[in-house]
Parts: structure tokens; C-alpha cells; sequence
């Protein structure tokens, strides 16, 4: 069942982009005289300070940065490869249920981050001010939010809640947001979609968390043996993780995909 769910989470979310390649082109037609650009809001501003402060090396190290964005499932195909390899039953459970966490989060991400990209359908900040904002690195899809900061935020806020040990917290928090910064430096966002962005990784996480623990709770409880009946003594499944090492295994890579048409 969940491997069904997190398939269709991916079906939906290159669906979405696609729509998206096909509406995209309309923010092409907007006039391209400078007479006719809107005025400069506090989102220009940021963004005008920024592309006044380039150079050349710093130009090729946030493009660079920028792209590691690919690398926001790797929290989930290491746990997947993680249980495959473990060799005892309790911790390939939990590792398990680890890699559903962070695969659904994923697919929640990229379904709300497509979602909002193609309702709301925000030009990109060199189409709405074309002469003056100039963007390193070209992309086709809607501006709002910032799919590389979505998904670099949530795979931060996934490790955080499965390995909430600092050294694991912070370098994932100081990349989601280094990731979300060269989206600014090179022109490719406003900072309202990089805030944006940042807000629906980590809701995506936080919901992604709230349905492991909730099915986990749903498992059924042993059976009590009857009375006089003899009993066996089984132990039951030990309790591993936040969800007790219960839930199916899920896949965990097919993510990977979906994040590189951002």
C-alpha cells in the first residue's frame, strides 16, 4: 500500500511539471522595454544587490552550489540501501521505516512544490524585469516557490527528525540554506520563493513524520492468548525508531527523477 502511494506521488508530481513546461512559455510574452517594467519592489532590491556584487569565481561556486539540490534524496536511498544491508531483523525494520519517511517526504514536497509553481505561475525575476536582473542559470519552470530550496529543506528537516544528533543537524540546515542563497545570487529567485520554498520542504518533512508515527500507531495490537490456552512465548516486534520498525518497506530512489527537472 505505501509503495503505491509514494508511486503515485511521483506520477503526480511529473505530471504537474509537465503541465508546467507547457504554461511556462507564456511568461515569454511579457513586454520587454523598460518603460513598461513594474516598479521595484523589496524583492528586486535584494536581488539588484546581489547581481551588482558578482565575480567571476564566486559566479561559478554558487552555480555549482546551487545544483547540489540533485543530492536532496540521498537521505532516503541511504537508508534504503542501509536496510538491505543490515543484518539483523529490528534495525533493517527501522532503517526501513526510516526510508519511507524520507521518500515520502520527497513526494510530498515535489507534489506541493509543482502544485503551487503551476497555480500561481510567478514569472521568473529576469522575465519580470528584463534590461535590469540578469540570471546566470536559466530554468523553464514558475518561479514561486523555490523547487532546489523545497527540496534541499526537506531532505535538512528528514535527517534532522531521524538523526536529531547535531553534527547531523547542522550541515544539513547550513546546505539547505547555502542552497537557498546561490538561488538569489545567480538571479534565478525572488527571496519571497526561497522563503516560500524553505516553508514547504519543511511542512513536507514535518507532515511526512506525522503519517509515519500515525500509521505506526494503527498497527494492531497482539493478540491475547485465551484463557487456559497455552501460550508461546514469542516475543513480540521490539519497538525501533518512531514507529516501531512496522511499516513495509518502500522505494526509495525512484525520487531522483523528479528533483532534477528543477
Amino acid at each position: 500500500m505505501t509503495s503505491r502511494l509514494l508511486i503515485l506521488f511521483a506520477a503526480l508530481a511529473l505530471s504537474l511539471h509537465a503541465w508546467g513546461q507547457t504554461t511556462a512559455t507564456v511568461t515569454d510574452t511579457l513586454p520587454d522595454t523598460l518603460a513598461a517594467l513594474p516598479a521595484p519592489t523589496p524583492d528586486y532590491a535584494v536581488l539588484n544587490y546581489l547581481q551588482n556584487h558578482r565575480t567571476p569565481v564566486a559566479n561559478r561556486l554558487m552555480i555549482g552550489l546551487s545544483n547540489t539540490f540533485v543530492l536532496a534524496p540521498l537521505p532516503a536511498a541511504v537508508h534504503a540501501v542501509a536496510a538491505l544491508a543490515s543484518a539483523g531483523s529490528d534495525s533493517r525494520s527501522r532503517l526501513s521505516d526510516d526510508a519511507f519517511e524520507a521518500s515520502l517526504t520527497m513526494g510530498l514536497c515535489a507534489a506541493a512544490t509543482m502544485g503551487l509553481k503551476n497555480t500561481i505561475g510567478r514569472p521568473r525575476p529576469w522575465v519580470t524585469y528584463r534590461g535590469r536582473l540578469v540570471c546566470l542559470q536559466h530554468v523553464a519552470s514558475a518561479s514561486f516557490p523555490s523547487g532546489h530550496t523545497s527540496f534541499t529543506f526537506a531532505a535538512a528537516t528528514s535527517m534532522a527528525l531521524l538523526h536529531p544528533q547535531w553534527y547531523c543537524v547542522v550541515p544539513a540546515y547550513l546546505w539547505a540554506t547555502a542552497v537557498g542563497f546561490s538561488r538569489l545570487y545567480i538571479g534565478a529567485h525572488y527571496p519571497s520563493d526561497v522563503l516560500a520554498g524553505a516553508l514547504v520542504g519543511v511542512g513536507s518533512a514535518l507532515l511526512s513524520h506525522y503519517i509515519r508515527s500515525r500509521l505506526s500507531a494503527a498497527q494492531p495490537d497482539p493478540v491475547p492468548a485465551a484463557a487456559g490456552a497455552a501460550v508461546n512465548h514469542v516475543a513480540p516486534p521490539v519497538a525501533t525508531g518512531a514507529t516501531g520498525g512496522m511499516l513495509p518497506p518502500a522505494p526509495s530512489i525512484f525520487m531522483l527523477p523528479v528533483t532534477l527537472v528543477f
